[in-house]
C-alpha cells in the first residue's frame, strides 16, 4: 500500500503543472515553464515564461530573434533548448517539438504535423540524427532530426513520463512517475528485457556511470541499480530519508555522486558503496536552507551549482575536504531558480523564473560576479 499513498502526494505536488496549463486552454496568456538554458557557437537559446524561444549574442549583448511571433501559437516551455547542426530543437507542454533555423528562428518542422503527442515535459535528447522524446501520453517518441518524421514511438511506459531519457550505446534509459525504469531499442523501441521496479516513483531522470544507473525518487532516497539486476546497489541515506526529494538528476564523476536535493543540500557519495563523503546546506537570504531545483554542472574541476533563492555556489574539487566541504565561491544573484543552468569558459547561464524580474543572469565565476543581465520580457513594437 506503500505506492499509491506516495503517488497521490506526487501528483498533488506536481498540479501546478496541470494548473498552468489550463490557462493555454481558456485562452488566457501564456506565463510559466522552467526551461533552461544552452549555448552554441557564441550565441544562448533560452526558453522564456511566456512561450518563446529567444536566440542572444553573447558577445554583442543583444537579442539575434525570437520565437514565435504571434501569441497565439505559444505554450509553455520546459525542456532546454537543443542545438544540433543547424537546427535547435524544442519541445512544448502543448505536445509539439519544434526544429527552428539557428540563423533566424524559422519553423523547419513540427511533429506532429496536427495535434499533440501529448505534453513535453522532460528534455528530449539526441543521438545519430535521432530525437529521443518522453511524452505525457506515457511514451518514447524517436523523431528523424533533419525532416521530423516519426521513426518509432514505443508501447506505453506510463500514463506519464515527465523524464529525460538517457542514451548509453544502443539503448535507452527511461524513468518514470510510478518506479519503473526500462530499456528501449534505438532502433525499435522495443524493450531489451530488462526493467527496474521501485516501491516510489521516481522524481528525476535517469544517470547511468559504468554499468549502474543512478536515480532520484519520491521516497526521497537516491537509488544506485546495477543493469541487469532486480535490485538496488544502494539507497541514500542509508538510514533515514533525507529532508526532501531528489529531483534534479545528480551527476558522477570519478567515481562520487553528486545529488542535489529539494531539502537545500548537495551531497558528496561513494559511487560503489552510497556512504555519504561530505555534504553542504546551500541557505537563502534569510540563512535558512532553500532547495536545489537544477542539476549541478561539473565544468573542469569546479562543480556549480545553484538554489532556488538563486546563489551560486562554486566548488573546487582539487581542494581537500572534510565531512562538509565549504564552496570556494558564493555568488548571490537573487534570482528565482527551477531551470537547468549551462557553464563554460568561466561563465554560467541562469535563468530567472521571478515573473517582474524575467532576467538572464551571465555569471563570471572567476571573478565571482554578475557580468551581465538581459532582460527577456518581450518588448513591445
Amino acid at each position: 500500500m506503500k505506492q499509491p499513498k506516495i503517488l497521490f502526494f506526487v501528483i498533488i505536488a506536481l498540479l501546478p503543472l496541470v494548473l498552468v496549463s489550463c490557462s493555454l486552454l481558456g485562452g488566457a496568456p501564456v506565463s510559466g515553464g522552467w526551461a533552461g538554458t544552452a549555448l552554441h557557437d557564441g550565441i544562448i537559446y533560452v526558453g522564456t515564461r511566456d512561450g518563446r524561444v529567444v536566440a542572444i549574442n553573447a558577445s554583442s549583448r543583444e537579442q539575434q530573434w525570437s520565437w514565435p511571433d504571434t501569441d497565439t501559437s505559444r505554450s509553455l516551455i520546459y525542456t532546454t533548448p537543443i542545438v544540433d547542426g543547424d537546427l535547435v530543437y524544442v519541445g512544448t507542454y502543448s505536445g509539439q517539438v519544434y526544429a527552428l533555423t539557428i540563423d533566424r528562428g524559422s519553423e523547419r518542422w513540427v511533429y506532429p504535423r496536427t495535434g499533440s503527442m501529448g505534453a513535453i515535459v522532460g528534455n528530449p535528447v539526441i543521438a545519430n540524427e535521432t530525437m529521443y522524446v518522453s511524452s505525457s501520453d506515457g511514451r518514447v517518441y524517436a523523431l528523424d532530426t533533419i525532416y521530423g518524421d516519426l521513426r518509432w514511438k514505443s508501447e506505453p511506459l506510463a500514463d506519464k513520463l515527465w523524464t529525460s531519457p538517457v542514451v548509453v550505446g544502443d539503448t535507452l534509459y527511461v524513468s518514470t512517475l510510478d518506479g519503473h525504469i526500462y530499456d528501449l531499442s534505438l532502433e525499435t523501441g522495443q524493450s531489451l528485457g530488462w526493467s527496474f521496479k521501485a516501491e516510489a516513483g521516481f522524481a528525476s531522470s535517469p544517470v547511468v556511470y559504468e554499468d549502474h544507473i543512478y536515480v532520484g525518487s519520491f521516497d526521497r532516497y537516491l537509488y544506485a541499480i546495477e543493469i541487469g539486476n532486480n535490485g538496488s546497489m544502494w539507497k541514500f541515506p542509508q538510514e533515514e530519508p533525507a529532508g526532501n526529494w531528489f529531483w534534479a538528476s545528480p551527476i558522477v564523476n570519478e567515481g562520487i555522486v553528486y545529488a542535489a536535493s529539494l531539502d537545500g543540500r548537495l551531497y558528496g557519495i561513494n559511487a560503489t558503496t552510497g556512504g555519504e563523503m561530505w555534504s553542504y546546506t546551500t541557505k537563502d537570504q534569510k540563512d535558512e536552507p532553500s532547495p536545489i531545483v537544477s542539476s549541478p554542472v561539473l565544468v573542469d574541476n569546479l562543480l556549480i551549482v545553484v538554489n532556488k533563492s538563486g546563489t551560486v555556489y562554486v566548488f573546487d574539487l582539487g581542494a581537500e575536504f572534510g565531512d562538509e566541504v565549504v564552496p570556494s565561491k558564493t555568488i548571490p544573484i537573487g534570482a528565482d531558480v527551477r531551470s537547468s543552468f549551462y557553464a563554460q569558459d568561466g561563465l554560467a547561464y541562469v535563468r530567472d523564473e521571478n515573473n517582474k524580474d524575467n532576467q538572464l543572469y551571465v555569471v563570471d565565476i572567476d571573478k565571482g560576479e554578475v557580468s551581465w543581465t538581459f532582460n527577456l520580457t518581450e518588448k513591445e513594437e
